[in-house]
Formats: structure tokens, C-alpha cells, sequence
């Protein structure tokens, strides 16, 4: 049996929901009221802050209030939402923001219930009476738009795909939901380390400044660091600098790393290798700083400065200061 429904899986970040899993609740809805389907937001583990903020985005959210589903595990994330779906039937699609854990479980549950999933998606939107999704491909070079012709559709999506919509009128439904976890499911976690985090969550930032190998030295990363103070961006790196052991991998953009859609994104001595690119192809504006004019970055560019980034970005933040 197939519900009307548009589930989206909430994720959080420092106690809050992630932007798009805001912005995806309110695509979700403007989807939702062009064919009388239900929006209903899925809160895994989570608390009840969280809950609430739900229901200020969605008409029905559906709350996994479990203990052993937190922290994060894949094999317990696929039986929570498989259960959850034998409860209530097939909605008609679930979506989630591209993270790294999404992209995990997303298609281990599509191929479950033998249905399609597409990842990194920019678009949605109705095709007669199947679902749509747009994405790019071979490094950005190209769009792909795929059609969903089973139940449920799997997706994913990059932040920033959507706007931000305004709360209910009045709070949504709320509903606790228990499930069973086989207790192999329930792996022991001896110790949870967490790395450091910036101020500015990377993949939902605004602004984004990033740095490659083009800055020479470990130590002239602090030129970026510093441009993106001023500009209260988060901070990016390429998968070359990352592998180099400067930067953390939670910084790397690209394909094995974060994917993003700011508003501005400034690359500063990155070359634009097609693993990078693919992270970033959806930004609104790129500005591109490199001493080679024909680096590939520039092709991906809506301003360009050839020139040594090392010179140029004191220059350009001391500019933005004043």
C-alpha cells in the first residue's frame, strides 16, 4: 500500500535542524498541494526542541524517540525507517539533504524496496503524475532529469537547491513512534570523538572560501582563514591539501568530500580538477584566484584574477576591511 505522503528525514547540527532539511520541507510542500499529498517531517532519535521546530515546518512529523538510535549508525538508521514504513505503507517519495550519512542509507533503502534513488539533486518538481529530480553529472558538465516511475523515490539533495519558506500558521501533528531493534543492530560504542567543527557549517554556508596547493605552504592557509573572517564565510580546501595532511577532510569539497551551493564561493589556488568541481558547480557566484590563466577553474568561474593568490588575498581582505 502506497501513502500520500512526502517524507523528509530530518538531520541535525549542534542541537538545530540543518537548513535544508528546512529547505527541503518547504519544497516538500509546495510539491505536496499540487497533488493532495501530506508532508510529514521523520525525526530519528533527536529531542523534543527539535520536534518542535518540526512542527513548525510541517503538518505531521513523525518521531523516533529512541536512545539506542542515537548516535548515527547505518544498519540501525535502514531498520528505523523500514519499520516505519511497514507501519504506515510506501509514501509516495522520502527526500534528505546530500550529507554523508544520507548518502548511506538513502540507497541501501531504495534497493530494499527495489525503487529508484539519485543523489546531489538541484531541482524537483512534478512530471504529469511522477516525481522529478534534476542533477549534475560527469563533473557538472552536464544536467541529467530523472522521473520516478516507482514508490517510494529516493533522494537526495544539495543545500541551498531550495529557498526557505515561512513556518505553519499553526503547529503541525506531532506522533512518537517505537520500533524494534534487533539487538544486533545495537553495536556497542566504546568511545565517540569528535573533531572539530567551525562556527560556519561548510556544506550550509552562505559564503565558502577555499584553498589548494597553489598557496605553496601549510602555513600561507592562514591567508584564507583570514579573508573568511572578514567575509564570515566557512572555510574550504581541495582534496589535494586535505590528502597533504593541512587541512581536515570535514574542510575537503568535492566529490569524495562535501558537496555545496553557496551564495559566493572564492576558490584561491585551486586548479578545478572535475572531483573538485562537482562539489561545487552549483555555487551562485565563483570567484577564481589562480597563476595560471588556464587553470580549469576559470571555466567554472564568474570572476577570475590571474594572478599569485598568496599576493593577492591580503590585498583583497585588507580591501574588504576598509
Amino acid at each position: 500500500m502506497t501513502a500520500r505522503e512526502i517524507w523528509i528525514v530530518a538531520e541535525t547540527r549542534k542541537g538545530s535542524l540543518t537548513k535544508v532539511t528546512r529547505q527541503l520541507l518547504g519544497a516538500a510542500r509546495s510539491l505536496a498541494t499540487q497533488k493532495e499529498l501530506s508532508v510529514v517531517a521523520v525525526l530519528v532519535a533527536g529531542d523534543q526542541a527539535q520536534a518542535d521546530e518540526l512542527a513548525q515546518l510541517a503538518a505531521n512529523v513523525i518521531w523516533l524517540n529512541q536512545a539506542e538510535l542515537s548516535p548515527y549508525e547505518a544498519t540501525r538508521q535502514v531498520d528505523a525507517l523500514g519499520q516505519l514504513i511497514e507501519k504506515r505503507g510506501r509514501p509516495f517519495a522520502v527526500l534528505a539533504g546530500s550529507s554523508s550519512a544520507a548518502n548511506e542509507f538513502m540507497p541501501r533503502l531504495a534497493a530494499r524496496y527495489q525503487s529508484g534513488y539519485a543523489s546531489n539533486c538541484v531541482d524537483l518538481r512534478w512530471e504529469g503524475e511522477e516525481l522529478a529530480v534534476r542533477r549534475p553529472v560527469y563533473g557538472g558538465r552536464v544536467y541529467e532529469e530523472l522521473a520516478f516511475c516507482q514508490t517510494p523515490a529516493w533522494a537526495t539533495f544539495r543545500p541551498g537547491a531550495f529557498d526557505l519558506k515561512k513556518k505553519l500558521a499553526s503547529p503541525g501533528q506531532l506522533e512518537q513512534v517505537t520500533i524494534d531493534l534487533p539487538e544486533s543492530n545495537r553495536p556497542l560504542v566504546g568511545e565517540l570523538k569528535i573533531g572539530a567543527i567551525q562556527d560556519i557549517e561548510l556544506s550550509e554556508a552562505t559564503r565558502v572560501v577555499a584553498g589548494g596547493r597553489g598557496l605553496g605552504e601549510p602555513q600561507n592557509f592562514e591567508l584564507v582563514e583570514q579573508l573568511a573572517q572578514v567575509l564570515q564565510a566557512a572555510i574550504g580546501a581541495s582534496r589535494a591539501i586535505v590528502d597533504a595532511g593541512w587541512r581536515p577532510h570535514t574542510e575537503q569539497v568535492g566529490k569524495s568530500g562535501k558537496t555545496i551551493s553557496p551564495e559566493l564561493y572564492i576558490a584561491c589556488g585551486i586548479s578545478g580538477a572535475v572531483h573538485h568541481t562537482l562539489g561545487m558547480n552549483t555555487s551562485k557566484v565563483v570567484v577564481a584566484i589562480n597563476s595560471d590563466p588556464e587553470a580549469t577553474i576559470f571555466k567554472h568561474a564568474d570572476y577570475g584574477i590571474v594572478g599569485d593568490a598568496i599576493e593577492i588575498l591580503p590585498a583583497l581582505t585588507e580591501a574588504l576591511k576598509s
